[in-house]
Formats: C-alpha cells, sequence, structure tokens
C-alpha cells in the first residue's frame, strides 16, 4: 500500500536502489526465447478510471471489479489481440496502490479540482481518478492484480505500459493547485526537471535520481506481479533534455536502458521465465537520433525485445532504416494504428483497415493500436479483419493522408517533436496560378476493382478551375469548375448501441461528411505502392483574399471479386 515517508528518507531510498547484474548480462537459454505477437493493444487506465463511470449511471459509487474487467476486456473479447498494454496512469502517480508512487492527488492531501467537461458534453470528476482504483485496491482487487489475472483466463500476454516522461501534469497553468498528476518529487525538486519549456514538468534523465526512480517503478512491477513484460513509452512525452541538446545526451537514456535490462533480466532467471521488453519511439530513425533514442545501440547491445514505432500512422516507408541494424536478431517491429485523426473525429473502418493493409505491406510484424477507447462488443469484427492481411485484401479500403497538427504555440509544439504530424504532414496546401502543380504521394496496399479520389477545399469560390492528375496522367473530365462540383464526400457512422466511446458524447451517428470533389480512378493506373496525386489550379476565382487549400486527398478502394 501507499506508505507515507519523508522526503529525506525517500531521496535516500532511491540513493539505494541501484540496478542488478546478470552475470555475463545474458539470460539461460531456457529464459531467452520470446513469444511470437501479432496483435499489440494498448489500454489507458486513466481514460478508464476518469470516465468509466458514466457508462454505468444506473450504478452509484466507484467502479466495481466487474465493471473495470468489462470496459478493459469488452472490446478484446473474441478478438485477434494476443497482447495487453495497460497504462496505469501518468508514470508520475500510480492508478494502483504502489510503494513507490503516489496516489492522484496525495500531494494536494486528497483535494480536486471542480468537476468540469470534457469533449463538450461529457462531464469528468478528476476524482475519480483516485477513487476508482483506490476502491478496487481496498476491496482487494489492486488494478495490477486484476489485468494479470484476466489476462492469464484469456490467454493474453499482459504488458504494463509506462509513460517514461509524461506531461500532462503541465496542463494546468504553473502554479495552480490542486493538480491531481502533479506528484510531490517534482514539486520538491525542481531541479529534477528539465529547464524553459512551456510542458514545464518534463523530468531531465541526466538526472541520477530521476533515472533511479523510473528503475524503482519499473522493478516494483515484476516484484509485486506476474507480468510478462513491459512497454517503455518514450513518446509520452519526448522533453528528456533541454531543448536542442537531446542528441547529445543520448548516452544517460542507453545507460538507463542498459540498467533496465539488467534488473529485469535477474528477476527473469529468479522466475525463470523471460521479461520482454519493449520500447515506443518515433516512426523515423533520424527522429530517435535527433530525440536522443540511440536505437541501434539499443538493438546492437539486445536492450529490447519489440520495436513499437509512431503515433498514429497512415504507413511505414521507414521501417528499412530499423531492419538494417537487425543483422544478428530480428526484432519485431509494430507500427502504430489509431481509431481517429487525419480528418476524421472516428476513423470509419475502412479508413482503419487502408492504414493497416499499408502497415502490413510495408512490412510490419504486428500492429499496435493506440488510444483505441472503445467500450462493448464495438470494433470486435473491425481488429479481427486489420489482424489479417489476407482478409483485409477482401474488404473496402480507404487511404487518407497525414494531417498536420497544429496546436497553435510553437514552445507547445515541443512534445510533439518527433512525429509525422508535425515534422511531414501531406497535407494541407496551398495552391496558387503562380506556384503550380502540387503533387502527394498516396500509398495504396493493393489493386482494387474500383477506385475514387476524394480531395476537400477549404476557400473554394466561384470560377476556381483546376484539374488532377493519377500518376502523371490526367484524370478527366480535365479542367474542373471547383465550385459547382463539390459534394457531400465522408460518411455518417453508426455507433450500435450500448457501444461507443469512453469519454465520447454517446451519440449513436456521427455525421463525418465534407463537401468536396470526386474523380473515378482508372485502376489500370493505379499501383499498389505509392500514387502521384497532383493538383494544378488552373484559375482562381475572386472574392477571397486567402489560398484556395486543399486540406484533404483520400483514395477510396473498393476490393476485386476474385480477392
Amino acid at each position: 500500500m501507499h506508505t507515507s515517508i519523508d522526503r529525506r528518507q525517500w531521496l535516500q531510498s532511491l540513493a539505494v536502489s541501484l540496478p542488478w547484474v546478470v552475470p555475463n548480462g545474458r539470460l539461460d537459454a531456457a529464459v531467452t526465447a520470446p513469444s511470437p505477437r501479432r496483435f499489440l493493444f494498448n489500454c489507458d487506465g486513466s481514460v478508464i478510471h476518469g470516465w468509466g463511470k458514466t457508462l454505468f449511471p444506473e450504478s452509484p459509487g466507484p467502479l466495481t471489479r466487474e465493471q473495470f474487467v468489462s470496459l478493459v476486456f469488452g472490446p478484446l473479447e473474441n478478438t485477434a489481440v494476443d497482447t495487453l498494454l495497460f497504462s496505469f496512469g501518468s508514470g508520475n502517480v500510480a492508478e494502483y496502490d504502489s510503494q513507490v508512487l503516489e496516489w492522484p492527488g496525495q500531494a494536494d492531501a486528497f483535494q480536486f479540482p471542480p468537476r468540469r467537461a470534457w469533449h463538450g458534453d461529457i462531464e469528468f470528476d478528476p476524482q475519480d481518478q483516485y477513487r476508482n482504483p483506490h476502491h478496487l485496491a481496498g476491496q482487494g482487487h489492486n488494478p495490477p492484480d486484476v489485468i494479470v489475472s484476466e489476462c492469464r483466463r484469456r490467454g493474453l500476454a499482459a504488458f504494463a505500459s509506462l509513460r517514461m516522461n509524461d506531461t500532462h501534469d503541465a496542463q494546468p497553468p504553473r502554479g495552480q493547485l490542486p493538480n491531481p498528476e502533479l506528484p510531490t518529487f517534482k514539486r520538491q525538486n525542481l531541479h529534477w526537471l528539465v529547464e524553459n519549456l512551456d510542458r514545464w514538468t518534463a523530468l531531465d534523465y541526466r538526472n541520477r535520481q530521476v533515472r533511479a526512480l523510473k528503475l524503482r517503478v519499473i522493478e516494483e512491477l515484476f516484484d509485486r506481479w506476474d507480468f510478462d513484460g513491459i512497454e517503455l513509452d518514450w513518446l509520452r512525452h519526448t522533453l528528456n533534455f533541454p531543448r536542442g541538446e537531446e542528441r547529445k545526451h543520448a548516452g544517460y537514456l542507453t545507460e538507463f536502458m542498459r540498467e533496465v535490462r539488467a534488473s529485469l533480466q535477474q528477476r527473469a532467471q529468479r522466475r525463470g521465465r523471460r521479461i520482454e521488453i519493449a520500447v515506443r519511439v518515433p516512426e523515423r530513425l533520424s527522429w530517435c537520433l535527433l530525440g536522443g533514442y540511440d536505437v541501434p545501440t539499443w538493438i546492437r547491445e539486445d536492450l529490447f525485445d519489440a520495436l513499437i514505432l509512431g503515433q498514429g500512422l497512415t504507413e511505414l516507408p521507414t521501417l528499412a532504416e530499423f531492419r538494417q541494424f537487425m543483422q544478428r536478431r530480428k526484432i519485431p517491429i509494430y507500427p502504430s494504428l489509431y481509431s481517429y485523426g487525419n480528418g476524421y473525429q472516428v476513423s470509419p473502418d475502412a479508413v482503419i483497415r487502408g492504414s493497416a493493409a499499408n502497415l502490413w505491406r510495408d512490412g510490419a510484424d504486428g500492429l499496435y493500436t493506440f488510444n483505441w477507447f472503445h467500450y462493448g462488443a464495438w470494433r470486435q469484427q473491425l481488429i479481427n479483419e486489420i489482424a489479417n492481411p489476407a482478409t483485409l485484401a477482401q474488404k473496402k479500403q480507404h487511404y487518407t493522408l497525414v494531417h498536420k497538427f497544429d496546436v497553435g504555440r510553437s514552445i507547445g509544439t515541443d512534445y510533439l517533436r518527433f512525429n509525422t504530424t508535425y515534422r511531414a504532414p501531406h497535407v494541407p496546401l496551398e495552391l496558387t496560378v503562380e506556384s503550380g502543380t502540387k503533387t502527394v504521394q498516396v500509398p495504396v496496399s493493393g489493386k482494387p476493382q474500383s477506385a475514387e479520389l476524394w480531395v476537400g477545399l477549404h476557400f473554394c469560390q466561384p470560377g476556381d478551375q483546376l484539374t488532377a492528375s493519377l500518376n502523371g496522367k490526367l484524370l478527366p473530365p480535365g479542367v474542373v469548375d471547383a465550385h459547382p462540383a463539390q459534394q457531400p464526400l465522408g460518411a455518417i457512422l453508426d455507433i450500435p448501441a450500448e457501444q461507443g466511446l469512453i469519454g465520447m458524447p454517446p451519440t449513436r451517428q456521427l455525421d463525418q461528411r465534407f463537401d468536396g470533389l470526386r474523380w473515378q480512378l482508372p485502376v489500370a493506373d493505379l499501383q499498389p505502392g505509392h500514387n502521384a496525386i497532383s493538383l494544378t489550379l488552373q484559375k482562381r476565382g475572386g472574392g477571397s483574399d486567402k489560398s484556395l487549400q486543399v486540406a484533404r486527398i483520400e483514395i477510396v478502394a473498393m476490393p476485386s471479386p476474385d480477392r
């Protein structure tokens, strides 16, 4: 249980928390063989505890064990998911009874901010992030116990997912209290934090005490519970060193990875069963190195067992960048797949299929889902579809491009520095007569029976005329009068009763239509892999002081009947 110790005792306990060392740095042969994994499902426990009660209005009081289990495992029943990676909070406070970290709100003597709205209509009570897991633990159902035992019942591998430097505790303005996610160790040790960041609560991994604390959190998870492995989520968030100095200080993260590997290897020797380490890092090698994640060295020194790449990917053309370092041992690679984004508040099934199909085509060993806040049976079938490339080939696929994520503040984007949505988005594009043709590459996984091109425009005016080409060939009818040719595209998403998304309004339909232009694509000219879509503004109509903006470019493909 959480214990009360003074600051001196706590710091002394960190100082003596040295990594265990395994003789020769290797496990016995009987312990080394990793289990093959195909579908990794990350579950955010903070969402379960924070919003789960809204799904049980007839049940007063905190979440029961049965309710907690239904929210976590309901979406996974009868699916291809073989590994659950459960996040027990931010990694700064513990949404479980811990002997290392505080409960949410403990630093403020369990005084919490007032209830507030979330996503417009859903009321959120910050106290629930403490009340629900604390109640479970008090009833003998400490959340890690529940996760491990329920995974065992279902034949799933149980991984803890640890956010290595989460900065959600910086969302309230600095100095605004109570702040349930801001732990005592950050309040009393400001020298542990990276200076001059908008996300001011980021931990500085140059500090030995920071690394020792994180190691203790990891060790507790395996000393007290029988997890199969752990995900070290380095993308929550990427603020481990002063701005611009990340690459120079990469050695600190590598040394930490060595300590984690050595510590967990010894624990694996004790129990006679491997403890696997997965890492989540940026999807491009150059971004990894720029952020201080020396993945080539981590691979060479055998410091992890599974490589999870990116956030909400639509393709992974950079996979070979990582494979080149795996000559001695092939480490499975799992690209990250979201259930929203790129113009869709909730992605239609066909959009998720399109991204999954591209990821398999690019050579992924499996899929990793993140921020899938579903509850109930909704999308169980979709999970099974995207887990099997052969099944995917028989389904409608909808291919989107990555949209720019703009938070509106240059400093505030630090925590999103190393991903495609910030560094290399494909849209929006500005079209002007003077700038000429703009071309993007749209990835398509196979050869469809029929296909359409959808283009969404902003600031379209009467008199705008443009042309579109596929792989260098002009699409009929040639010049299009854009303004009158726009039509409703997209879809209305039907959500079954008693199913949906945690933390979202309980609507049964979600209108995700937009106005845009549609072209039929000649499938003979459409090729598996990248396809060049070129747009040219031939004439700009009057009435706007803004350029014509291409907001989205999408290809919708129907499968061939023989596939």
